[in-house]
């Protein structure tokens, strides 16, 4: 199929009239708004489960955007722009998947802009500045915050997403703050999911960690415990045997006539030791003693 035959299918459905246009329109119409609510939803339920697959979606949009300047700028057309779009688009996209902070940057600021927009609609050049301003604050903070950013930015970005589309899908449109009604009720669920199940991931994880460490504690006393038996067995000495006839001190019986260092010799127990006083003169001379 060429260019002028796809040209010419196009031009044969829009001049269509009568019921042909209606279904043709009616499916197109009833297929987006549906393709926008499972976006929204899946963004607003599970934006931080899917922030990579998001990330490479959105890398591979803007990647093609920026492609397509690239091709406008040098003048590059035909097949050869085909490829320099696609190339920027893939390699944007795989980036964004690997890169986890830049996935989270590209997902936060597209996301805000989007919500920004929807929200505020940009009708002078200050309002677009002052959004492209508070989306790159926001993004910047969510590289640097990862996960509860994403919850809050995907959270609201989802439910400002589906909800107006549900409401345009079941043909309510007046009055115009019912759109920004339902989206708030769906991003309020959304958040409150998310930040469930981000709980029950945090607490399994504590679980998981209290169950090692208590496996660690355990094993670690175990060893000690074990160490502790190891050195007692080393330090206690072999018992020595003693030889025959070894004599104890304490059983060694004193010998007769042993005299107690302990025994009181007062004046009145001890006998009366008489000391005679000798006298020189008694003592013979050498000459006495030679007669």
């Amino acid at each position: 199929m060429n260019e002028t035959t796809l040209v010419k299918g196009i031009s044969a459905i829009g001049s269509m009239d009568g019921p042909t246009s209606v279904f043709l329109s009616g499916k197109l119409g009833v297929g987006v708004f549906a393709a926008v609510i499972a976006i929204g939803i899946l963004i607003g339920f599970f934006g931080l489960k899917l922030v990579k697959v998001v990330a490479a979606f959105l890398g591979f949009l803007i990647g093609a955007g920026v492609g397509a300047g690239i091709c406008a700028l040098a003048g590059i057309e035909g097949i050869a722009s085909v490829a320099v779009i696609l190339v920027c688009a893939i390699l944007l996209a795989v980036v964004s998947f690997l890169v986890y902070r830049l996935g989270v940057f590209v997902m936060i600021f597209i996301c805000s802009m989007g919500v920004l927009a929807a929200v505020i609609p940009a009708q002078s050049s200050v309002i677009t500045i002052v959004e492209l301003a508070v989306a790159l604050v926001l993004a910047i903070l969510a590289a640097i915050f990862a996960e509860p950013m994403i919850i809050v930015i995907t959270g609201i970005a989802g439910g400002f997403l589906a909800g107006p589309a549900i409401l345009d899908l079941a043909g309510i449109t007046d009055p115009s703050w019912l759109k920004y009604a339902a989206g708030a009720v769906l991003a309020f669920v959304g958040l409150m999911i998310q930040f469930m199940m981000q709980s029950s991931k945090i607490g399994k994880k504590e679980r998981i960690k209290s169950e090692h460490i208590k496996e660690q504690v355990s094993m670690e006393n175990e060893v000690e415990k074990a160490r502790m038996i190891l050195d007692e067995d080393e330090a206690k000495p072999e018992e020595a045997e003693e030889p025959e006839g070894y004599l104890d001190e304490e059983e060694a019986e004193e010998p007769e006539g042993y005299l107690d260092e302990d025994e009181d010799f007062s004046d009145d127990e001890s006998e009366d030791i008489e000391i005679r006083d000798l006298d020189l003169d008694d003592i013979p001379s050498d000459e006495e003693s030679e007669e």
